[in-house]
């Protein structure tokens, strides 16, 4: 029975010299990025009954030690540092960042990332960072695809986009003389993205109130013919509110003046934009409307004119939203979205691999990745310019010191003290 005492002194040794490895382990990292602390689970060891039961019929057994059954992640949420690098990201939810390196995809929590020469978005491994680059119609990044590795192109230039809506904020004075005009300039773009200078013309007529506009466009043709015609009358109101454009009343307007322009000296397709008279909230009530042009005071001015084309843009900067969606902004005022980090969840987060680097590895008891560019289903949201610290309590962690290094002397105890009994044992023989 005394040597049983060895060996059960011995388990207590081992397993309490790998929760003291598994506790330096953590106190090491205690300032790497992502790092999830880890905790070591002991579990007896039973031998055989050594003599039947007791009275009671209880087994009588002896314990042979302890061992080591788990050494567990545990993946509470770390705390959020601000860095001010905008490739920095953190996870705030349960998602993991997919890296894909040499064909293979691991997982992290820690995310500082950085782009390459080539424009990728890369991990510290040089891995790189996986996500959606495909776009909607509306503009939107498409998350129905597959993933693939993130890259950007500073300098690229975005896509034009043709004027499709006109507005001059304007008055036109309430004591011009028939024949008095006023004209005002806007600098509306093609299908190329090519800018052009669209005019408009106000000529006063003899009736009251009365002002007939005319479009003018030295680069082309302005339609001539209806219903986009470039031409019209406007009529005011004796408050100086737009009354009728065209000759309809101004409450049953449910869209605004459509203007065409042909024949266009760069080559591009013929503009068909909106020009903007009246401020329509809600087009199923059209009589809660305002008017942009008024017939106020004794001048002519325009406060504000607006259109929504632009000419090809040069990508200058990024950044990320909550959703993990790169947006790209260029140096002619459009953001664009770029593409979506992609965040993985697990059913078993205990069950994947951790390697070097932070990175984890999918196992048969972790399950496969569900890799969304969402923040359902836990994955979290996506905070930029910062990092995740590492989740090791500092207080937990040296008090679990005590308790194991406690552990370990005192099987060490058990030993020496077996081996003194022992020695007792062999000196009855003298």
């Amino acid at each position: 029975m005394l040597l049983g005492s060895f060996y059960s002194g011995l388990s207590g040794l081992s397993a309490n010299a790998v929760a003291l490895n598994v506790i330096g382990n953590n106190l090491a990292n205690i300032n790497t990025t992502g790092f999830k602390r880890s905790s070591a689970q002991f579990a007896q060891i039973m031998s055989n009954t050594i003599s039947g039961v007791n009275g009671s019929g209880n087994p009588l057994q002896v314990g042979l030690g302890t061992r080591t059954t788990e050494i567990n992640a545990k993946f509470e949420q770390g705390s959020i540092q601000t860095t001010g690098i905008k490739s920095h990201l953190a996870v705030q939810g349960e998602g993991f960042f997919a890296i894909n390196q040499g064909g293979n995809t691991m997982y992290t929590r820690s995310g500082n990332f950085g782009f390459d020469q080539e424009g990728f978005m890369v991990a510290a491994n040089g891995g790189r960072v996986q996500g959606f680059l495909g776009t909607n119609p509306d503009g939107t990044v498409d998350t129905d695809g597959g993933i693939t590795d993130l890259k950007i192109d500073l300098g690229e230039a975005s896509p034009p986009t043709a004027t499709d809506s006109v507005r001059f904020v304007s008055n036109l004075s309430a004591e011009a003389q028939t024949g008095d005009t006023y004209s005002t300039s806007i600098e509306i773009f093609d299908s190329k993205g090519v800018p052009h200078q669209l005019s408009i013309e106000w000529t006063k007529t003899a009736n009251v109130g009365e002002w007939d506009y005319a479009f003018l466009f030295p680069d082309g043709v302005v339609s001539p013919a209806a219903p986009n015609q470039g031409t019209g009358t406007v009529v005011f109101g004796q408050d100086g509110i737009l009354a009728t454009v065209d000759g309809a009343a101004v409450n049953t307007i449910t869209a605004n003046r459509q203007i065409l322009l042909t024949n266009i000296n760069s080559g591009a397709g013929d503009v068909l934009f909106s020009f903007d008279l009246l401020d329509i909230p809600d087009p199923s009530d059209p009589t809660q409307n305002s008017s942009f042009v008024t017939n106020f005071g004794s001048i002519n001015n325009t406060g504000t004119v607006s259109q929504t084309g632009f000419g090809s843009g040069i990508l200058q900067d990024i950044d990320f939203d909550q959703e993990g969606t790169m947006i790209g902004f260029y140096d002619n005022g459009q953001t664009l979205e770029l593409g979506r980090i992609a965040l993985a969840t697990f059913n078993n987060k205990l069950g994947l691999k951790q390697i070097d680097g932070s990175f984890y590895f999918p196992t048969a008891a972790s399950g496969p990745a569900s890799v969304d560019g969402e923040g359902t289903g836990g994955r979290g949201s996506i905070i930029a310019s910062s990092l995740e610290s590492s989740n090791v309590d500092i207080s937990e962690e040296f008090t679990s010191l005590i308790v194991h290094q406690r552990g370990y002397q005192s099987n060490s105890r058990t030993i020496t003290t077996t081996d003194q009994l022992l020695q007792e044992a062999l000196n009855i023989k003298r």
